[in-house]
């Protein structure tokens, strides 16, 4: 659940369970995000944690972050570096990543804190490429899970520069809240081997959608079933997607099944030669 509307300049305001994802434009827009983000968290006596590529970067990032190096003496700010974090299939260095996240999660509890509050810069995670996006989801669905659960703020961040191309199968999979951001017209959410697709896949989506398939499917035994039940609109580029999808899935010994496509949907699937076992056929 994000709390903060779209066009909010501060990240601000937030509460516990909230999870936001933002875009910043360079160093000087990250700093105007973290610091006001983790300054509120300071004032609520949470534990707060800074995590990023390099600890000389998040340094800089909260030099305007009142009482920063008390903080850091006392451990009140944690700051950990993603440097090592990325293993070349995002596999099993991405639950380790996990369990020092919620290790940390209950360490603040214990210490008496009021919650956990964290800020994340994922960028150098988009700049490798699948491995990257991988470890980024599997942490982006730890942090979905734990903030139901227990007292934590998340926010990531990444620079824009990165561009579309790693942006935008990352945005189908968290959806960014950002000025001037565009939300993304579709939007891919589950676990493991089901998964939902909702929204509209045309050509500007299509692209993203299929690869955000592939990234977070790979692993999946025997079988993905994505369910097409909430998705309002599909067209050509989005059919040939996901065709595109379910080819790279099956080299890997992994079928996709397509289920709950409407009739207008289920028009443009036809033209290719996918598993539509369970989509409606009026």
């Amino acid at each position: 659940m994000v709390t903060v509307p779209q066009d909010l300049d501060a990240v601000t305001g937030l509460r516990p369970g909230d999870h936001l994802w933002r875009s910043f434009a360079g160093d000087t827009d990250l700093a105007a995000a973290i610091v006001p983000f983790l300054d509120e968290g300071r004032r609520r006596d949470e534990q707060l944690l800074l995590v990023g590529c390099s600890r000389p970067a998040l340094l800089a990032a909260v030099s305007g972050l009142p009482h920063r190096d008390a903080l850091l003496a006392v451990g009140r700010l944690v700051l950990q570096t993603t440097g090592d974090a990325c293993s070349p299939d995002g596999g099993p260095v991405a639950t380790d990543l996990v369990q020092r996240h919620r290790g940390a999660t209950q360490a603040a509890l214990d210490a008496g804190r009021t919650g956990l509050r964290v800020a994340v810069d994922v960028t150098g995670l988009l700049r490798r490429g699948r491995s990257g996006r991988r470890l980024l989801h599997a942490c982006g669905q730890f942090a979905d899970e734990t903030v139901g659960a227990v007292p934590v703020t998340v926010l990531c961040l990444y620079d824009a520069s990165v561009g579309p191309e790693a942006l935008g199968p990352v945005a189908v999979l968290h959806p960014v809240q950002h000025p001037g951001d565009r939300p993304p017209l579709a939007r891919l959410s589950g676990r493991g081997p089901v998964w939902s697709l909702h929204g509209e896949v045309d050509l500007t989506e299509a692209v993203y959608v299929a690869t955000a398939l592939v990234d977070v499917a790979g692993d999946a035994p025997g079988e993905v079933v994505v369910d097409l039940s909430g998705l309002a609109f599909l067209d050509v580029a989005g059919a040939r997607a996901l065709h595109s999808a379910a080819g790279e899935l099956a080299g890997r010994g992994i079928a996709l099944r397509l289920a709950g496509a409407h009739r207008s949907v289920r028009r443009c699937l036809d033209l290719f030669d996918l598993d539509l076992s369970g989509s409606e056929q009026r």
